[in-house]
């Protein structure tokens, strides 16, 4: 534990490092193109932003699409943790999945996008196309995380007739448990960058997406850059409660 913390500390400085390389380039930037309508000053997109924060529409708009987000990662990750269970207590189905996997995983997302406006709405398909891509990765951690179970354990478990139920949830998924939260806000976080680029396209009405959609239409650079920063930031937030959900399961597994 105190090396993680240790770990976290030295992340943050790397981050607020990282920050201040981002916005010394950015008033670089800013200096030599002085276009504001290509890149708006950092003043600018801060009014925007607060200037959004006071707007209700704002907040509608970001509920809709986090919502969507979260729908979107809750089914994914469900339908992962199903199918890997079963890849882990039944050979010939990971096989024969692996290959559907692989499907799934080379669509190309701006095609799959464009084909379900057709056959659903611009609120839906932002869903099934930010479902689609996330599953894959879901489930390739979930499997590899299984694979990385203490083999002793299962040859014991095997020994000892224990059921592929019993092994499931007394044995593999405890194991898994800590490394998998690892990456729920990774996933959230690029959820969510794949759900608003999914709502540009789609011109979804009263989402985040298409906020950013008529601040380009209407050439607002301000109103854009601050919605942009305010996805990073909802980014930023999503894997600092990752981070400490996986504190706390190694907390737990700690004071077993």
């Amino acid at each position: 534990m105190k090396a993680l913390k240790k770990i976290a500390k030295i992340n943050a400085v790397w981050a607020l490092l990282a920050a201040a390389i981002v916005i010394a380039v950015w008033l670089i930037a800013y200096a030599c193109v002085k276009n504001d309508y290509v890149i708006p000053g950092i003043g600018q997109t801060f009014s925007a932003l607060f200037s959004l924060l006071g707007d209700r529409t704002f907040y509608v708009a970001l509920g809709n699409t986090v919502a969507r987000t979260a729908i979107s990662f809750a089914i994914s990750f469900v339908l992962a943790a199903v199918f890997a269970s079963v890849s882990a207590v039944c050979r010939p189905f990971k096989v024969t999945f692996a290959c559907l996997i692989s499907v799934v995983r080379t669509l190309p997302t701006m095609a799959i996008t464009l084909m379900l406006l057709i056959w659903t709405s611009p609120r839906v398909a932002p869903a099934i196309v930010t479902a689609l891509v996330l599953f894959p990765m879901i489930y390739a951690q979930f499997t590899a995380a299984i694979d990385g179970v203490d083999s002793d354990l299962l040859e014991m478990a095997k020994l000892y007739r224990l059921s592929a139920g019993v092994r499931l949830t007394k044995i593999i998924l405890p194991s898994v448990a800590a490394e998998v939260l690892a990456q729920v806000g990774a996933w959230l976080s690029l959820g969510l960058k794949i759900m608003v680029s999914a709502e540009v396209l789609s011109y979804t009405l009263n989402s985040f997406g298409g906020m950013m959609q008529q601040a380009r239409l209407f050439s607002e650079m301000p109103r854009f850059a601050a919605l942009t920063l305010m996805c990073i930031v909802i980014g930023l937030l999503l894997e600092l409660i990752s981070y400490g959900l996986r504190l706390a399961v190694l907390r737990r597994k700690g004071g077993e």
